[in-house]
């Protein structure tokens, strides 16, 4: 699943701070997808070479990623919350970055898993 409601979220968190929009990005995109699929597949949150491959977007010299999971499926607005009160991801989402791209895969155990990439 596409995450642009985290998009939305994400972009009205950097409002808020007086920082300009993200614009979605389809080679993030695919690197979203492929992370949260990663995950979905573990069963479990983790980093692989998420930043590495934004960079090789061509978009920027500055990357970043965020990742996460919902115990009961998709729910950006938890998941936004988490973000924001954790300051690694906050820093992300405040970052000095100009795009985003989210995606959600849902595991068969009904767990969302989330990367949001950044570039």
């Amino acid at each position: 699943m596409i995450g642009s409601t985290q998009q939305v979220l994400i972009n009205q968190d950097r409002a808020a701070n007086g920082l300009g929009p993200l614009t979605w990005n389809g080679c993030l995109l695919n690197v979203a997808r492929s992370n949260a699929s990663r995950m979905a597949a573990q069963g479990a949150i983790s980093h692989a070479n998420g930043p590495q491959t934004d960079l090789a977007c061509g978009l920027g010299h500055q990357a970043g990623e965020n990742v996460g999971y919902w115990s009961a499926g998709v729910n950006d607005g938890q998941l936004n919350t988490m973000f924001m009160n954790s300051a690694g991801h906050r820093a992300n989402i405040l970052g000095p970055y100009r795009y985003v791209a989210t995606a959600w895969v849902v595991a068969p155990n009904g767990y969302g898993y989330i990367a949001v990439e950044f570039s």
